[in-house]
């Protein structure tokens, strides 16, 4: 079940926690790298959607507290800092269809 919509939806999750560790490169990002590590791990947890759903709702964290430790490192916010907001969104996307594919799978149980 590689090729669901929250699959594409943490892959670029991903990507753009990649994309902006390389494009700052202080210590807190090591924050954006455990996000990418994170996103890359619950794609492949697609069995256990009660996990992957748990792992998403971490990896959102994880980015709110990037947030958090930039707030209080530095005063500004460009469009740098604003990028890994898209990731949180994305993972949020993510969690939302994984908690759909779960609800889906228990109205066919129930059908049974």
């Amino acid at each position: 079940m590689i090729q669901r919509k929250q699959t594409v939806f943490l892959l670029l999750a991903c990507i753009l926690a990649v994309v902006c560790f390389a494009m700052r490169l202080q210590w807190i990002d090591a924050l954006q790298v455990l996000s990418a590590v994170l996103s890359a791990y619950t794609i492949f947890q697609y069995r256990r959607r009660i996990f992957q759903a748990r792992l998403c709702l971490v990896g959102i964290f994880v980015v709110f507290a990037w947030y958090i430790g930039v707030a209080v490192l530095e005063a500004k916010v460009g469009m740098i800092e604003a990028l890994p907001m898209v990731n949180a969104i994305l993972i949020f996307m993510a969690r939302k269809g994984v908690l759909d594919d779960e609800k889906l799978v228990r109205a066919a149980d129930r059908i049974r």
